[in-house]
């Protein structure tokens, strides 16, 4: 009996021996739990344990900011010289609150995997994507639960940092409107930053990388230290702390005026606002529709109002239309703009050419006739049509008639040709004896 007591002692030692062996190897592994965190030391700014924030608070002291851990967030109660740090809430962050914070000269970093600043994250224009494990390219000790991500864009937040290794991590992915300076490779970020009305944000797909064990990593160090950096903007000294379940309360105050934004930049907050609570009350589907059936209305029942009375039963058109005025209105007005100006008749003589090609082409139902026919055919069909008379009143003006510019050309500044008074008095005289032969009516 005392050999098999032996016995079972030493086999409990050897038991022992092995499980002390395998949690010193897995102490630099396992970083938390990879079930939902329910230890009180996560995130905590006082806990020393690996994922606790002391080393964050740390640094950020040594830096030269006040950080604020808080147990309820007003709103209100925010400074532009804060910079807003919510670390994996557990209290839903209104992403109409947090868009005006940032629009009226706010800072802040969102640092979120699992929780509950999804939809403030798809506001500013992202998706939060929890993926089983990123498209990375290297893993921390081959560890799946710890990817690498890399420096992907040169900014203020990669200065020094070439990699930052994370820890269960989600992804961002379809980043637009701001710049992704970390990820992991296939479109799924680690870091973004951006801009918003006069604030700076960050977004930070997996927390973890601030907490004690995770702050070892040079990368990471760099990153946390870049971060505040960039967001304080040389002005912040304050870092207020929300982490976990901490309620939020109240509006933000527009203390875009404390930053010297004068009245461009009140308006420009009351616009952003406006645009703000547009969206966040009328960009739906069916309020969307209601609007367009409401506009559609609008306007159907405006044109039916513009439209005269007596026409609102068949209508052809023939209110529409315009009566072009007369050929010797035409030519008269030009002749005054010539009177009026370089003296230069080109313009006069080429709507006078118009007028006798339409005379001809109503003598002979040829359209275009001047360029339609040679002149030999031209003046045999004016001749057969109208008489010898109307022939030989063509044969003097035919040359003088192709001669000239088209309209267009006659009145722009390139036209070239120069008529006189002279020569086009003599054109006229010799168009109305044609005019007079043709049958038609006598030119003005």
């Amino acid at each position: 009996m005392r050999r098999i007591a032996l016995a079972m002692l030493a086999l409990v030692a050897l038991l022992a021996l092995a499980v002390t062996r395998a949690r010193a190897d897995d102490d630099d592994d396992d970083k938390r739990p990879a079930a939902p965190r329910d230890d009180l030391a996560d995130y905590d700014p006082t806990s020393r344990a690996w994922n606790g924030l002391t080393a964050f608070v740390g640094m950020a002291s040594g830096a030269g900011y006040e950080v604020a851990p808080v147990a309820t967030l007003e709103w209100g109660e925010l400074d532009r010289d804060d910079i807003l740090i919510l670390m994996y809430p557990l209290e839903r962050v209104d992403p109409s609150r947090l868009s005006a914070f940032l629009e009226a000269g706010g800072s802040a970093l969102i640092a979120d995997d699992f929780g509950l600043a999804k939809d403030a994250i798809a506001r500013l224009g992202f998706i939060r994507a929890e993926v089983g494990t990123p498209q990375a390219t290297t893993y921390w000790r081959d560890r799946s639960y710890a990817p690498i991500a890399t420096t992907i864009a040169p900014h203020a937040i990669t200065q020094g940092v070439d990699r930052v290794v994370t820890n269960h991590p989600a992804v961002l992915t379809h980043v637009e409107g701001a710049t992704a300076v970390v990820s992991f490779g296939g479109g799924e970020a680690l870091i973004v930053a951006g801009e918003r009305g006069f604030g700076r944000f960050a977004l930070v797909s997996d927390p973890s990388i601030f907490i004690n064990r995770m702050l070892q990593f040079p990368g990471n160090f760099a990153v946390a230290s870049n971060l505040l950096r960039w967001l304080g903007r040389g002005h912040a000294q304050r870092v207020v702390l929300v982490r976990g379940d901490v309620p939020m309360y109240g509006d933000p105050r527009p203390f875009i005026d404390d930053a010297g934004a004068g009245s461009l930049g009140r308006a420009m907050g009351d616009i952003n606002r406006w645009l703000e609570g547009g969206n966040e009350w009328l960009l739906t589907p069916s309020a969307m529709k209601a609007i367009a059936g409401a506009l559609a209305f609008l306007l159907i029942g405006a044109a039916l109002l513009a439209m005269p009375a007596w026409k609102r039963g068949a209508v052809s058109g023939e209110w529409l239309r315009f009566a072009r005025p007369a050929a010797g209105d035409d030519i008269a007005h030009a002749v005054a703009r010539a009177d009026r100006g370089d003296s230069n008749y080109r313009v006069a003589a080429a709507v006078l050419r118009d007028a006798v090609s339409a005379a001809i082409a109503g003598a002979i139902d040829v359209r275009d006739p001047l360029y339609a026919l040679d002149r030999p055919a031209l003046i045999d069909r004016v001749t057969t049509a109208c008489g010898a008379d109307a022939g030989r009143a063509l044969t003097i003006l035919y040359t003088r008639l192709r001669e000239l510019p088209t309209r267009g050309q006659a009145t722009a500044a390139y036209g070239g040709l120069h008529v006189s008074r002279h020569e086009f008095d003599r054109l006229y005289d010799d168009a109305a004896t044609l005019y007079r032969t043709l049958g038609q009516e006598p030119l003005p």
